[in-house]
């Protein structure tokens, strides 16, 4: 196929606006789409090879996996290699466990599904993950496993392959818009609902779409496509529900600029896009994509702070110094032996090098290499490791006796054959308190719970969810409050991380990183001054029908949220400070989250008589809260009590239990 400038300079369109948003850069707050970018570019241009090369009758499976491989493994694997040394010296043993498995799937290409099965609430924070950004060349290998075979098999049985096409890419595309409502993470990771994007680009390749003769409409056309680009690129943020819908602009975008091009005559945009800049910047996405997210992720693991306007501008320097060295002396060198290295040369190298990283990364996934610590960090990072996993068992079956006429998800603790006494209502916070609230009913007698745990679903009836599309937290909610207006319970507990229904995750300054998760409609969020008036209106509503139902109502306020992860900076401090004492972070920088929550809840306790148990009192001297004192740490992430953080706040339980 003919070589097209501008193609290389809708990649700098993608690639630039992927890497500042993962710098951190705010304005770039729809920067992900650029993944879409790639999809359309890539369907367009491999299908572009593949028909030409059937129509002609030349083309060879082999000889396509074989450049496929010259394309895409040199650099990967250089990355790969660069990112396990950097690994081993900054993941602490559990992070490195899965970074490992993650190593396993990207030499697997099915990094997607991999990443699809760890997502969910107690997953790790995704700047935190080294290898995420692989997810979506496993969605591109996974595609050309088979497209290759369809299109051959459309050759041989003289089906028309156009109409096939457009086929695939309405039901990829259907299934897109009902996935992003019904089944997010999935919508996000796999190929059903992501290959319509790259179909998209198979449509102009196989000239499925009529040529433009008009020299204004092309004009236009791609103009709009620039338009639709830029506009995803600085709408969309992390709360705009994707891909669905929302993927349409940016593909299509592309697919606008690639169409309008198909004639041979240039248009003002094209003419951009084959300025210098953009070329080189194009050339180099590859590299630059494959390493950029490396490097800002591991600066997370070693830095102590949260970055600065410099630290962001100095990543993606070194994002593009990276990339330079791995296009001019991996990709190219290695692109450019074409057939003076064997078919059978290739193939054997790639699979040396894949079982090389295979092996290595399951030696990671083993045990995380724990003995390269000191052996009192070593004690620290095997009871963290132990509470984690000991918490996300509790979250994810049941933690206790599950009995007849509980709600899906609710389990009694000690002997099931009695009563319970107390429920305890909440999300995932509920089995961050529950050892000290265990420690507080009764250090010698287990004490008799009722327990109600959903990850990220507030203890409030008749309300839906920002970020969850479905009614699944509703209709818990729902149930749980049904049981318990004739449960044998004399005292509800109600637990979650209040602020986060109003302003959304923590930042480091101010009240929040967005709206709050709180919602009239599944999946549709509120703005902040309807979020607080719902939230007090259906939290008021709840509690009325808990007390009108004879219970004893208490609420456990939020715990302090950190902008960082409490156990890594912990564990970061003692490597550089082996003696360190007390560790504390300042939150005075967002205290307006906390004041206006407990102010919200102080007036909703004036007139509804319930009892507010304070975790801020146990845990902060004023507006500096401790994670880690008395050798212990007090938190497992950045916002969920550890057991010892637990087990601080079990005075304050046992005062109010009595």
């Amino acid at each position: 196929m003919k070589y097209r400038a501008d193609i290389d300079g809708l990649r700098s369109l993608a690639i630039a606006p992927i890497v500042l948003f993962h710098a951190g850069f705010s304005s770039f707050s729809g920067g992900f789409v650029g993944v879409d970018i790639f999809f359309v570019i890539s369907g367009y241009l491999i299908t572009s090879i593949i028909a030409g090369e059937v129509d002609e009758g030349r083309f060879d499976l082999w000889r396509f996996y074989e450049r496929r491989i010259r394309r895409i493994f040199p650099a990967l694997v250089a990355m790969l290699l660069a990112s396990s040394l950097a690994a081993w010296w900054l993941l602490f043993p559990l992070d490195l466990q899965a970074y490992g498995e993650s190593v396993v799937a990207s030499m697997g290409f099915f990094a997607n599904i991999s990443f699809w099965r760890q997502s969910g609430y107690f997953d790790t924070q995704s700047d935190l993950k080294p290898l995420l950004h692989t997810w979506s060349l496993a969605v591109e290998e996974q595609f050309y496993l088979f497209f290759p075979l369809l299109l051959l098999a459309c050759h041989r049985w003289r089906f028309g392959r156009r109409w096939l096409v457009w086929a695939l890419l309405g039901a990829s595309f259907a299934l897109s818009l009902y996935g992003v409502n019904h089944w997010r993470d999935g919508a996000f990771y796999l190929i059903p609902t992501r290959a319509w994007e790259l179909l998209m680009g198979s449509v102009l390749a196989l000239r499925a779409a009529p040529m433009l003769h008009s020299h204004t409409l092309r004009e236009g056309l791609a103009r709009l496509g620039l338009a639709l680009i830029g506009a995803s690129t600085f709408a969309y943020d992390s709360q705009t529900p994707f891909p669905g819908l929302a993927a349409l602009p940016p593909c299509l975008g592309s697919a606008l600029i690639i169409w309008t091009g198909q004639s041979g005559q240039q248009t003002l945009v094209a003419r951009l896009l084959t300025l210098r800049g953009f070329v080189v910047l194009g050339l180099m996405s590859y590299s630059l994509y494959l390493w950029h997210w490396p490097v800002i992720v591991f600066s997370h693991h070693w830095a102590l702070e949260s970055p600065s306007v410099a630290s962001k501008i100095g990543l993606v320097l070194a994002s593009l110094a990276c990339a330079f060295a791995s296009w001019r002396w991996i990709e190219g060198p290695t692109r450019r032996l074409g057939g003076r290295v064997s078919q059978p040369v290739v193939f054997a190298s790639a699979g040396l090098a894949a079982l090389a990283l295979l092996g290595l990364g399951g030696l990671f996934w083993r045990d995380g290499f724990i003995n390269r610590y000191p052996q009192p960090l070593q004690k620290l990072l095997v009871e963290h490791e132990a509470q984690t996993k000991g918490f996300r068992g509790l979250m994810q079956t049941a933690g206790g006796q599950v009995v007849a006429g509980l709600p899906k998800g609710g389990f009694v603790t000690a002997d099931p054959a009695q009563p319970p006494q107390i429920a305890v209502w909440g999300d995932s916070h509920v089995g961050a308190i529950l050892d000290g609230l265990t420690q507080a009913a009764s250090p010698q007698a287990p004490p008799r719970f009722s327990v109600f745990a959903l990850g990220g679903c507030r203890p409030i009836a008749g309300v839906f969810l920002a970020d969850d599309p479905t009614d699944f937290c509703k209709r818990h909610n729902d149930e749980v409050l049904a049981y318990l207006r004739g449960g044998p319970e004399t005292k509800v507990i109600l637990v979650s991380r209040w602020p986060i229904s109003l302003f959304g995750d923590v930042r480091a300054a101010g009240r929040g990183a967005g709206p709050g998760t709180i919602a009239r409609a599944p999946g549709v969020s509120l703005p902040e001054a309807e979020g607080m008036a719902l939230f007090a209106e259906a939290l008021g509503r709840t509690i009325d029908a808990l007390r009108a139902a004879g219970k004893q109502v208490m609420l456990v306020e939020t715990i302090v949220d950190l902008p960082v992860n409490a156990p890594h900076l912990t564990f970061k401090r003692l490597l550089r400070e082996p003696g360190a004492g007390a560790m504390t972070w300042d939150v005075a920088p967002y205290q307006e989250r906390f004041t206006v929550t407990e102010a919200l809840l102080a007036d909703l306790q004036k007139t509804r008589g319930f009892q507010r148990i304070r975790p801020r009192e146990a845990l902060c001297e004023g507006w500096r809260c401790a994670f880690y004192r008395e050798g212990r740490l007090l938190y497992t992430d950045n916002n969920h009590l550890s057991h010892d953080g637990a087990l601080a706040l079990a005075p304050l339980l046992r005062d109010a239990l009595r």
